[in-house]
This record gives C-alpha cells, structure tokens and sequence, in this order.
C-alpha cells in the first residue's frame, strides 16, 4: 500500500469530520485499512499542497480555507 492509495477527498474528511475529542485523523484513516505510515505519508502531502495546517503535531491539524475549498469542489464533483 502507498500514500497515492489515499485520495485527498479521504485525508481532508477525516480532519474535518472528527469530533472535537474524538480520534486523531491518523486513527480515522486507519480504521479504513490503512498503516499508520502511509496515512501519515498521505497527511503530509496534503500540508505541503495547503490544505491542512498545525501547531504541534500534523495528526491534530485542521483544514486550512484552501483545504475547504478544495474538499467543497470534491464533493460537488463526486455529487454531479
């Protein structure tokens, strides 16, 4: 399995769908299968490409306004 194996759709989801408490979106991407690495590798592509910005740690970033934008232009290509 590699990082391609993530979509950005799935990625930019798990940060902005996760209660406020809830699991890290590490942990919510592994819950579909993939390892702890590879969903790493693929939150990291999405930080360097500007929608996901952190202070401390990357697992409890959140979507930066690109990142809604591009996850908003997602979902209304996946519902067209």
């Amino acid at each position: 399995m590699k990082r391609a194996d993530i979509s950005t759709a799935e990625v930019l989801r798990a940060y902005r769908d996760r209660p406020m408490f809830g699991p890290w979106p590490t942990a919510i991407l592994m819950e579909k299968g993939y390892p702890a690495k590879v969903a790493y590798a693929a939150m990291e592509r999405e930080e360097r490409r500007g929608f996901i910005e952190y202070g401390v740690s990357l697992r409890a970033g959140w979507l930066t306004p690109k990142g809604e934008r591009e996850l908003a232009r997602i979902e209304q290509e996946e519902s067209s």
